[in-house]
């Protein structure tokens, strides 16, 4: 998954989450290349995570 994508999937994530999952959308991840990836930051509560290659990925703040 390239980041421009990534990107845009956290911000509708961040949304549905502020929201109180009233607009934007859940992330979907499933199955997704998320290798090396820079999640520092990002709210992954709820996410669909299922499958996805987190190696290497950056979670910490």
């Amino acid at each position: 998954m390239n980041s421009a994508d990534l990107s845009k999937i956290l911000e509708e994530h961040k949304v549905w989450i502020t929201s109180m999952r009233e607009s934007g959308s859940r992330a979907n991840l499933c199955d997704a290349n998320l290798c090396g990836a820079d999640l520092r930051g990002a709210n992954l509560c709820d996410a669909n995570l299922c499958g996805a290659n987190l190696c290497d990925a950056n979670l910490c703040d």
